[in-house]
């Protein structure tokens, strides 16, 4: 009873948090997996020092901070944060010296990093081609002032997905210097685990801002980092990897800021061009551009993705807003993807279903669940009544005991309570560990465990 109550709760407690769950630069890949840079403590004759070492292209923002500390006195106020230079760099970020002479002292560090320089601003003339082939034309989805279901985090504001198909040719939208490539993930989905694992590109612009190309299909990556590029030069192909309900491109421009104590990662506006000369615009949602850089070209007009309904309540309050403000206001009533669409005829019978019918369909299928939940209840209770006693044999075994919990491990303590099922112990404790950012492994499992006890009871 408590197994199965308890995996249709956490059943129930993942889809509502996907429903509201968002993608993000810490959801795509780790960026700093493998990147060349280390925080130091260095013996000297009068104390320790802490230095940093870059050996990767870019240049990385970092935070280092001392706790645990007795009788030591220090050259620079903690926490220190500094941007250490690529290509070798090394930087010394502080001097720990002992209090007292003759005295002993102790101290522990603890650091974090970021690619990026947290001093960089976007130029304000900073344009960008469209990072698709030229004489090709695609639509806008979610995009800034648009409706957004994934796009809610500091880091994704202002990103725009373009519904590129799988295999279609990725480019450079600016100048700049890969940085970072992942181009091994195989798999996507709209599911916890599948975060962390979207292949991409990252590019470095000379004013310090950050271009990433996320969803590239399973080996699709063509540059490497420390790669000079140009805009209009192909660094991949389309895919569906991580996060993700279809091919398309996530595409944002992003920059390091210092955020309260510590380090963040932030989108900041795109400003695209088409044409020659060209024409300058903001994306917006349901856009049709063409990417055409040889004649002069037309302003982009918004417009809508094929598949995407608008409400016609709200659309026409749209309109008045948009006489009012000169803004356009969408709202999706649903969205269904290009590999999975309904046959157009099929699609306009549904679209002349009036709404009453509609109505009550979905009253019908509200009963249906309710209807289905009681069968449910009734499966488990009767599943959970006392069974008729047989007669017992004359030898019977011992019933194993129950294995020792005291001094394990919150990660054996996790795989305990999952019935041995190690496979859906890394999950809840993944989804713990993403819920949480900055938290470890052993504290996500320790709060996947406790979670498993509240449902249990």
């Amino acid at each position: 009873m408590h197994t199965r109550t308890s995996e249709y709760a956490v059943f129930r407690r993942v889809f509502l948090a996907l429903a509201v769950f968002v993608c993000s630069p810490n959801a795509l890949a780790d960026q700093s997996q493998n990147y060349p840079f280390s925080i130091e403590s260095e013996k000297e004759s009068d104390g320790h020092r802490i230095v940093a070492r870059n050996n990767g292209p870019a240049p990385v923002s970092v935070k280092v901070s001392i706790s645990d500390s007795q009788y030591i006195t220090t050259d620079r106020p903690f926490p220190v944060f500094a941007v250490v230079p690529p290509g070798g760099g090394t930087l010394y970020l502080a001097h720990i010296r002992p209090a007292m002479t003759g005295v002993g002292y102790s101290f522990r560090t603890q650091s974090s990093w970021v690619l990026g320089d947290f001093n960089a601003q976007q130029s304000a003339d900073a344009l960008y081609r469209l990072p698709y082939r030229d004489g090709m034309a695609y639509h806008i989805g979610q995009a800034p002032g648009g409706p957004v279901t994934t796009h809610t985090a500091p880091d994704s504001l202002y990103a725009v997905d373009i519904g590129l198909p799988e295999g279609a040719p990725i480019f450079a939208a600016r100048d700049g210097v890969v940085i970072h490539t992942e181009a091994n993930q195989v798999y996507g989905g709209q599911s916890p685990d599948m975060m962390s694992k979207a292949n991409e590109v990252r590019i470095l612009h000379v004013d310090g801002t950050i271009a990433v190309y996320a969803h590239l299909a399973h080996g699709g990556v063509y540059v490497y980092p420390g790669q000079r590029v140009t805009a209009g030069t192909q660094i991949g192909l389309a895919g569906s990897t991580g996060y993700s309900s279809g091919p398309h491109l996530h595409f944002a421009v992003e920059s390091v800021v210092r955020s309260g104590d510590g380090l963040a990662m932030v989108s900041v506006p795109i400003q695209f061009y088409v044409g020659n000369p060209p024409v300058v615009f903001a994306p917006q949602f349901g856009m049709l551009v063409s990417a055409d850089y040889s004649s002069p070209a037309r302003m982009p007009a918004p417009g809508r993705i094929p598949g995407v309904i608008e409400a016609p309540q709200v659309a026409k309050a749209s309109a008045t807003n948009q006489a009012a403000t000169g803004n356009r206001e969408m709202v999706v009533s649903f969205d269904v993807p290009a590999q999975l669409r309904l046959p157009a005829p099929l699609r306009a019978w549904l679209l002349h279903i009036p709404a009453w019918q509609w109505a009550m369909g979905t009253v019908s299928l509200i009963f249906l669940l309710v209807w289905l939940d009681s069968k449910r209840k009734d499966w488990l209770r009767v599943s959970q009544m006392p069974k008729p006693k047989m007669q017992e044999p004359t030898l019977r075994s011992r019933p194993a005991k129950e294995p020792p919990k005291h001094g394990l491990s919150s990660r054996d303590k996790l795989v305990i309570a999952s019935g041995g099922d190690r496979q859906r112990a890394d999950r809840l404790q993944e989804y713990e560990y993403h819920r949480s950012p900055g938290i470890s492994n052993e504290e996500a499992a320790q709060r996947a465990w406790e979670r498993l006890q509240r449902d249990r009871d």
